[in-house]
């Protein structure tokens, strides 16, 4: 399985804001760099939670698909654009919640699709972007970086 962002909108000046306020930075000499960090920050909470914080087009790719077999949807998937072989054509499916149920066998499946954000969740995981994004303001090394996302969300 391979999931690849294809597109993704970033951060919204209100986000750049509240973080700016969270890390206590005083001006607006470097918001360009904060907006890339923040983005950042807000994409491995994303990843790692699996819920959506920025509005994003996927491509997942799931390789020896059996017939029946379930596809799942990651990070807020909601809106499906297509579902293909390896060689484009249009394969039949039924959907389940965050799942595709595939009505036939293929040797590649190519699903294409967008998230939604619920307001809500995204809000919940204000906080732990905030830290992270600060982590990465500050430095952090990678290390760091997947201690405040394991200390969130435990061990993956």
């Amino acid at each position: 399985m391979e999931l690849r962002i294809t597109e993704c909108t970033g951060p919204l000046a209100d986000h750049l804001e509240q973080f700016k306020q969270y890390a206590s930075i005083p001006d607006d000499t470097r918001d360009g760099v904060l907006l890339k960090m923040l983005k950042d920050a807000m994409l491995q909470v994303q990843e790692y939670s699996d819920k959506a914080l920025l509005p994003c087009s996927f491509e997942l790719t799931v390789y020896n698909v059996k017939f029946y077999q379930d596809i799942r949807l990651y990070q807020g998937g909601k809106t499906v654009t297509s579902v293909k072989d390896g060689e484009g054509n249009d394969l039949e499916y039924f959907r389940i919640g965050n799942r595709l149920r595939m009505k036939q066998a293929s040797d590649v499946v190519i699903v294409t699709y967008s998230n939604e954000i619920n307001i809500a969740e995204a809000e919940q995981l204000q906080p732990i972007v905030w830290q992270l994004a600060t982590a990465i303001y500050d430095g952090e090394d990678a290390k760091a970086q997947a201690s405040i996302l394991r200390t969130a969300y435990g061990p993956r």
